[in-house]
This record gives structure tokens, sequence and C-alpha cells, in this order.
């Protein structure tokens, strides 16, 4: 099965909805070829604000701190019930841009697209990274064992530029205003981090039809949502 997947690197509910989708393919025993596609949140912004999240959150989104600090709370919380450490109080938002383009140079390298996301997210949620730094970018990508010099000539040119553009015009034109989004087989969707058995009806349905397809018989039934700033299991772009 193919599950396309557009989401950001600094995107709380891009993290949980990770984990729900992973925890439906194991309970399901579906076997999935997960492709990953760029969305910034906030393309224009710097390398590093160089302010907390919080105070972040407050001055973008204009919104109260004590607004701010609810949202992040329920966040914490929603990351703990899928086995996630956010310690968004060291976090480090920035410019994705750069950690977007590792990642399509990781598709080059077969598993490695999953395993450099997954180092971004942690990095970010739970390490306090500086994730618009490249030097940071490099040595997490090298840990996840991209070529070194694959990743310099990355860094050090536009290298990629067009793929994450094209990705991000894709959103737009199908609608996704944010992150994360799930498409499955470009038949079906979930919109947000929704319940497990949400993304388990998703892929039984689409196995179901999958299976019509090549004569076999299969099970249940599928799922699809809407939107909404960081909650409610969705991150909005900044406008």
């Amino acid at each position: 099965m193919k599950i396309d997947i557009w989401s950001d690197v600094i995107c709380p509910f891009c993290y949980i909805g990770k984990r729900k989708l992973e925890a439906a393919l194991e309970q399901t025993g579906i076997e999935a070829q997960i492709e990953w596609h760029s969305f910034e949140l906030n393309p224009d912004s710097p390398r590093y604000y160089g302010v907390p999240l919080q105070e972040l959150m407050s001055q973008l989104y204009r919104i109260s701190p004590d607004r701010a600090l609810e949202i992040l709370n329920h966040e914490e919380q929603e990351a703990r019930r899928v086995g996630l450490d956010f310690q968004w109080r060291i976090a480090k938002p920035g410019n994705t841009f750069d950690a977007h383009r590792l990642i399509h140079l990781a598709k080059h390298y077969g598993l490695l697209e999953n395993e450099v996301k997954e180092r971004f997210l942690r990095a970010y949620f739970t390490e306090g990274k500086d994730i618009g730094d490249p030097q940071i970018l490099r040595a997490l990508a090298i840990e996840t064992g991209l070529p070194p010099q694959e990743i310099d000539g990355v860094l050090s040119s536009d290298r990629f530029a067009d793929e994450v553009r094209t990705d991000e015009l894709d959103a737009r034109n199908r609608g996704i205003r944010g992150v994360p989004y799930f498409v499955f087989n470009d038949q079906a969707s979930i919109s947000g981090a929704r319940d497990v058995e949400v993304f388990i009806n998703v892929l039984r349905e689409q196995a179901d039809f999958l299976a019509m397809q090549t004569g076999i018989d299969a099970g249940p039934e599928p799922a699809s949502e809407d939107d909404e700033m960081c909650k409610d299991g969705f991150c909005e772009i900044k406008k």
C-alpha cells in the first residue's frame, strides 16, 4: 500500500500522527510504502527565532501567552499518550527548508528517508536541537547513514529546492492547508493526527480495495477529516 504524507519537522501533531499511523500498521499487519512530502508551516521564518516557543506562538498567531501555554500543554499530553517526549520548553523553532531538502536526499537511499525524518523530529521535539542550523542538520543526517559528501553538496547548494517547492505546490493544489495530511493509494485521506482506530479503518478499507482489484477478499471501513492552528491533531500553515 502507498501512503503519501505531508508534514513539517516542527509540527507536533506530525510526530504524533506518525506514531498513530505506525501503531495502526502494526495492529493491522499491513505493509506500506511511505513517502514523505515537504510542507513548511512558516516558509518565511528565519533559521532560528531566538525566542521561547510559547512566546513565538503568541507572536505568530496573535494569541495570549496563556492560550499558547494551554496549547503547548495539550500537545505535550497528546505526545505522551503515544510514547513521545515533547520537551517544548527547550524547543528551538526555525526554518525547516534545509531539513526538507535533506529528507529528499534521503529518498535516494531507500529506508533512510523514514530514518532521517524520525531523527529530525526527535532532535527538535525531544533534544532541543536547533533544526534550522545547517551544521546540526549535517550531524543528524550523518547519524542516519547519509554520506557526508552528499549532505555537504545539498547544504552548500540549492539542490532539492525544486522538489520541496513541488511538494508544497502539490499540497496547495490538493487543498491542503495544514499538516499532518495522509493520502492512501491516492484514494482516501486523513487530515490530522486522528485516533488510531481512524487509521485502522482507512488502512483496512484500502486493503479491501486493493484486494478487490486482485480478486482477493479482506475487511472494514474508512474515514477522512477536516482542518484547524496546532490543536485537535492538526497544525495549520502560517498565513
